[in-house]
């Protein structure tokens, strides 16, 4: 049922969110996109009235409407996708209670975060939600401190209770898990070439450059840049920690004693295939040709589409060459070629500010994560002690 109270113009995250991006290019479309408190702007927009040499209320109206467009590109797409998929489920969840989803602390908050708790989410997506919930009341003109004594205690309580340690991480793709993924590529069919080579590619470039699953997806074929002598030169044009799009670049060796586990090669042998696709016709080095996809869709019958791959695609080639490898397909992610050059470089002794630089991380916690498991073990007081014993 709806849920009483609710204002008839409580705006949809889902519908804001997931459509804003594409209401820039039908502007008078955004108020419909967006909470109509967003789009209404100043007041009397939209509504007729206008003082003497006053923008047009339709000019107005319009501009009220981006600015909500805007809001909303505020935050990245994946943070974008958590967001609605949050506020989806809390307002259906509010629904079917007959609440009111816009009631405040004081209303169903802190039944909702216990139900989430006591239903065995993790305390980090407990946050995840409560950060969606208030990014709706902020899109619709409301008020929502998540501090407020009536909600604060809970969420305290629940991470006192459950703690905050994720319950599994993604197991990381360290080298010799990744040489053993190497290995499946394209042995299902003979004829997959291009799918064998591309998957290659993902593969050794992901873990090199430790790119997120979403920046491997976003790589454009001038992005990737072969240094003779040297290896291969990424632009991460937007990431995580890059929203405005500054840009960085990330350097990887080549491997030439051992061509089967070289990135450089690996790149080289795709784009021998990639200048063959349906998009790249004529001359594959110019602006047009540079600004394609770097990896891309290829069909059964080996034909690059030029279409672009969802950061999905970079999950499944994950899971998929871990079970062909004979490992358990559950325990890995998009997130384990990442995983795998963090955690690998702390295995050799990489410094901290050495693996920030490759993996961009802006967090020294986040990156000495990957770095503690090795230094348990590095000049551990035991070893001398019980090997003197």
């Amino acid at each position: 049922m709806d849920a009483p109270n609710a204002p008839p113009d409580a705006p949809n995250l889902a519908v804001a969110v997931a459509e804003a991006p594409a209401a820039a290019d039908r502007a008078p479309d955004a108020k419909a996109a967006l909470a109509p408190e967003i789009g209404a702007g100043p007041a009397g927009v939209g509504q007729g009235t206008s003082a003497p040499g006053a923008l047009p209320s339709s000019v107005l109206a319009n501009l009220a409407a981006q600015s909500a467009v805007y809001a909303t590109r505020a935050f990245g797409p994946g943070t974008q996708r958590a967001y609605r998929s949050a506020w989806s489920k809390y307002s259906g969840w509010c629904a079917g209670h007959g609440l009111d989803p816009f009631a405040g602390a004081a209303g169903p908050l802190p039944l909702y975060v216990t139900h989430l708790a006591e239903t065995g989410r993790a305390v980090a997506s407990i946050r995840v939600a409560l950060a969606a919930i208030a990014t709706a009341y902020r899109l619709s003109g409301r008020a929502l401190d998540l501090r407020d004594p009536q909600l604060a205690p809970v969420v305290e309580g629940i991470a006192r209770t459950r703690g905050l340690r994720p319950r599994r991480q993604a197991a990381p793709a360290v080298p010799a898990v990744l040489r053993a993924m190497l290995v499946q590529c394209g042995r299902a069919e003979m004829l997959r070439g291009a799918l064998a080579a591309r998957d290659r590619a993902m593969l050794l470039l992901g873990f090199g450059a430790a790119l997120r699953r979403s920046e491997l997806v976003a790589l454009t074929i001038g992005d990737a840049e072969i240094v003779p002598g040297r290896g291969v030169k990424l632009l991460v044009r937007r990431s995580k920690t890059d929203q405005q799009g500054r840009g960085q670049e990330v350097a990887i060796w080549a491997n030439p004693a051992d061509p089967a586990f070289c990135p450089l090669v690996a790149l080289e042998n795709w784009l021998i295939f990639r200048r063959r696709g349906v998009d790249l016709p004529g001359d594959a080095g110019t602006d047009e040709a540079r600004d394609r996809p770097l990896f891309c869709a290829v069909t059964k019958g080996g034909t690059l589409t030029g279409q672009g791959l969802s950061d999905k695609a970079v999950v499944r080639l994950v899971k998929e060459m871990a079970a062909a490898a004979g490992l358990d397909p559950s325990r890995f992610s998009g997130h384990s070629l990442r995983a795998g050059l963090a955690t690998a470089a702390g295995d050799v002794g990489v410094g901290l500010a050495d693996l920030m630089r490759q993996t961009r991380h802006q967090s020294p916690e986040v990156a000495l994560a990957y770095l503690r498991p090795a230094d348990l073990w590095r000049n551990n007081p035991t070893e001398r002690l019980f090997k003197a014993g």
